[in-house]
């Protein structure tokens, strides 16, 4: 009797242990499970983000968040409704993405979407969404998946604005490069008229040719000037050019040695061309520069050349 009374309280020293052992193990694991659950009570509870739960594919539940976003009485959808045979996201062609959070157990991001719930239960409010399906994992196929909700409807409306204002500026710049090019064209034209009226030659009479030249001579208008001159001698058949200086305050060495130039290049065409308006300091100027027009008439003032030409010619007078 006395080896089973004193073996009778160790046995149950043995267990009381066990059971402490155990009792140890289960705090320590509820302590482990109750830090994600607070967490997850906090996403749930905490009225920013809309949490979905679905429980076997069909709405199980969702919380206050859920019920403000879509505008909807829980009641009326949950355990009626499945996200794997919703036609608004079957059109957005997310299906496969579905399937893959509640047949494999694979946490999924959903494309944003504008979902309009009155298509289901016809009402509530439609709302520009971003969403994410979190299957709760412990099986081989998850009989519960969470859905995230991100109201993104501002943002979204931002992006139609911008996307809008864009529009707006690139019309205001299409309208605006149209009359740019409009007002280019016209300058255009107007530059060359105005090239065409620095550079006139007249035709004051049959084969005489008049070149009125005002203001200074630089080394683009010389080329213009031979060039219509040149133009106009063959178009007219001209025997004689009047060039008249008159308007050109100053002709330096440069001007005269274009002048000289236009005038040989005239009479290459068979034009002879005078030199009218000469004044008393040019002349100097050309005599000192040795620039001579020898052969060249030159008269004061464009009436005498034009005089000289015309006693010349039969039935004039």
């Amino acid at each position: 009797m006395e080896p089973n009374e004193s073996s009778g309280p160790s046995h149950e020293a043995q267990m009381i242990e066990e059971l402490r052992r155990e009792n140890e193990e289960l705090r320590r694991r509820v302590a482990e499970l109750e830090g994600p659950a607070r967490r997850f009570q906090a996403l749930y509870d905490g009225g920013v983000v809309s949490v979905q739960i679905y429980h076997d594919g069909y709405s199980a539940k969702g919380n206050a968040c859920w019920d403000r976003l879509w505008g909807l009485r829980p009641e009326e959808i949950h355990g009626k409704y499945s996200l794997l045979e919703d036609a608004q996201v079957a059109a957005g062609g997310f299906l496969p993405l579905v399937e893959r959070a509640f047949h494999h157990g694979e946490a999924t991001r959903l494309p944003t979407i504008r979902y309009d719930p009155v298509e289901l239960t016809g009402y509530g409010s439609a709302r520009w969404v971003a969403s994410v399906l979190l299957p709760v994992t412990g099986s081989e196929r998850p009989r519960e998946v969470i859905q995230l909700h991100v109201d993104v409807g501002e943002l979204k409306h931002s992006e139609e604005e911008l996307r809008a204002q864009k529009q707006r500026l690139e019309a205001a710049v299409a309208e605006r490069t149209a009359a740019l090019a409009e007002q280019l064209r016209i300058s255009e034209e107007q530059q060359r008229a105005i090239t065409a009226l620095s550079t006139p030659v007249l035709r004051v009479w049959s084969g005489i040719l008049a070149v009125p030249l005002i203001g200074h001579i630089d080394p683009d208008r010389a080329a213009r000037v031979l060039d219509v001159l040149l133009q106009s001698i063959m178009s007219t058949s001209a025997e004689h050019v009047i060039i008249d200086v008159t308007g050109v305050p100053q002709i330096d060495a440069h001007a005269a040695r274009h002048l000289r130039d236009t005038v040989r290049a005239a009479a290459l065409l068979g034009a002879q061309c005078m030199i009218v308006g000469i004044s008393g300091h040019t002349a100097r100027m050309l005599v000192e520069c040795g620039l001579d027009f020898e052969g060249v008439p030159t008269f004061a003032t464009l009436q005498e050349g034009l005089r000289r030409l015309l006693s010349g010619r039969p039935g004039a007078g």
